[in-house]
């Protein structure tokens, strides 16, 4: 009875750890398209300031320079989103390894 119950319990965690796992892709894409709406309307917002007569460069180029700014920060994100997705496949790919190790354990008892 006490392994059935230990079995309950890692299926438990298991089914929970998959429906975290999927919301977190779920999350991901969202990001992404967040981040793809931020650029394009920095996109727009560069198409309209160039399309502005301006007597005050100064303050056009600080507007340039803000909305570069952002545009790096948006890939800086991109980047981190990215760099988490392959730490959280690496995390999934261990566990499975640790999962099959425990499991051939349990049998040699």
């Amino acid at each position: 009875m006490k392994n059935y119950d230990a079995s309950k319990e890692e299926e438990k965690y298991l089914q929970t750890k998959e429906s975290i796992i999927n919301n977190l892709y779920d999350q991901k894409e969202t990001e992404k398209k967040y981040l793809k709406t931020v650029g394009s309307l920095l996109d727009y917002w560069i198409k309209e300031l160039r399309a502005v007569d301006t007597q005050n460069k100064k303050r056009h180029n600080q507007l340039l320079e803000l909305i570069h700014t952002e545009r790096s920060t948006i890939k800086k994100i991109g980047e981190d989103i990215d760099r988490i997705n392959t730490m959280i496949d690496k995390t999934e790919k261990n566990l499975e390894k640790i999962r099959e190790m425990v499991s051939s354990f349990k049998k040699e008892r």
